[in-house]
């Protein structure tokens, strides 16, 4: 059946979504907000993270509905659960529920709604286990009840064995200023852990005293990266540091693009099988990686996933 022009209600997934900040939280929004203006009715379940958020409201125009669950192993899905239940409202009236990575949010609701069609987005590894029995499983569960698949990145694939319908690297709103880059200046966007290949970046800085860097971001290794530069934590408008840079240290596809899109240029740095792959089997590693990053633009992901929407 297809994806009716007149039926384009859409209920997203997705465990955060802002102000909090990340990745998967821009992703969401950045889509969310595209489709909104091509004139699809969004509404976004997520977790409460914080008492201050409103349980329910309208964000721009989007409906962002909220639960809060405790944080209880095993049995925390069992709340997260009920509270879906209280509101599968949203999921019956919806004509497409497009899930990113939460799917053992939905599972039990594609028993009783078997024929609601289903979007995945799995958006990556957890940092923690990446290799945890239990979440591959999950994931490769959830692409395979879902009636269309995006990965994002190339090295999913690999590592969950499954093939999806979509590979993207996430989106970049273009930029048509002329940058000046401090010399020898580099900003450092993400999570301050070994996992990261952080630790092999200030080994490099260690040997290579004449530049001048900043770090974006938080983690366990913070005080050790206040040795080499300034730590700003986690902050939701990193383009003040980007436009000046001269090089950036990306933690993720979403860092790497918005750098090249104000002519950083990329330094790589990996410690991990995994985060080795997630890199070289990306564009990223290519020559031409500063033209295509200016070419990934969000609104032309939300027309990809419109297709696969149309697609069903």
């Amino acid at each position: 059946m297809k994806f009716k022009e007149k039926s384009k209600n859409i209920l997203f997934i997705c465990k955060l979504y802002p102000p909090h900040i990340g990745g998967v939280e821009k992703h969401v929004f950045e889509i969310s907000r595209i489709l909104k203006e091509k004139g699809y009715k969004l509404t976004i379940l997520t977790e409460k993270y914080d008492d201050y958020l409103e349980s329910s409201e309208i964000v721009n125009g989007i409906r962002v509905i909220r639960i809060c669950y405790p944080y209880v192993k095993f049995f925390g899905i069992f709340f997260i659960w009920w509270k879906l239940f209280g509101l599968r409202k949203l999921i019956k009236m919806a004509d497409l529920i497009h899930i990113h990575d939460v799917f053992i949010w939905y599972l039990p609701f594609k028993l009783f709604y078997p024929s609601k069609r289903i979007i995945i987005t799995s958006h990556g590894l957890e940092f923690d286990k990446p290799f945890s029995k239990t979440s591959i499983w999950q994931k490769r569960l959830a692409n395979k009840l879902a009636d269309k698949t995006i990965g994002v990145g190339k090295y999913l694939e690999r590592f969950l064995n499954i093939k999806f319908d979509l590979i993207t690297y996430g989106g970049i709103t273009p930029s048509k200023k002329v940058y000046v880059k401090k010399k020898d200046t580099i900003v450092y966007l993400g999570r301050l852990d070994r996992d990261t290949g952080i630790n092999n970046f200030l080994y490099w800085l260690n040997k290579n005293p004449k530049y001048k860097v900043e770090f974006c971001g938080d983690g366990p290794m913070r005080k050790l990266c206040e040795k080499f530069g300034k730590v700003h934590g986690f902050i939701k408008n990193t383009s003040v540091y980007l436009n000046k840079s001269e090089y950036c240290v990306p933690g993720g596809y979403l860092s790497a693009l918005e750098a090249l899109n104000v002519d950083c240029k990329l330094k790589l740095f990996w410690n991990t099988r995994l985060r080795g792959e997630i890199w070289k089997s990306s564009p990223f590693v290519r020559k031409n990686a500063a033209s295509w990053a200016k070419k990934q633009t969000w609104e032309k992901l939300a027309d990809e996933y419109i297709r696969l929407y149309n697609s069903i």
